[in-house]
């Protein structure tokens, strides 16, 4: 008998892209304006449709 145990799977997204998020929820302008950061920068403004700067 094989026992195998299934590990979670890791989310393609990084940290950066959830940073970015924050900042736009929050009203900070972006730290820089490329990468994962400035994505999920982007994308939280697209959804929210406030511009922060």
């Amino acid at each position: 008998m094989l026992l195998t145990i299934a590990k979670p799977q890791q989310s393609q997204l990084s940290n950066d892209y959830y940073d970015g998020q924050f900042d736009a929820a929050i009203g900070l302008s972006p730290k820089t304006y490329e990468g994962d950061y400035f994505k999920g920068y982007l994308d939280k403004v697209n959804e929210s449709g406030v511009t922060p700067f």
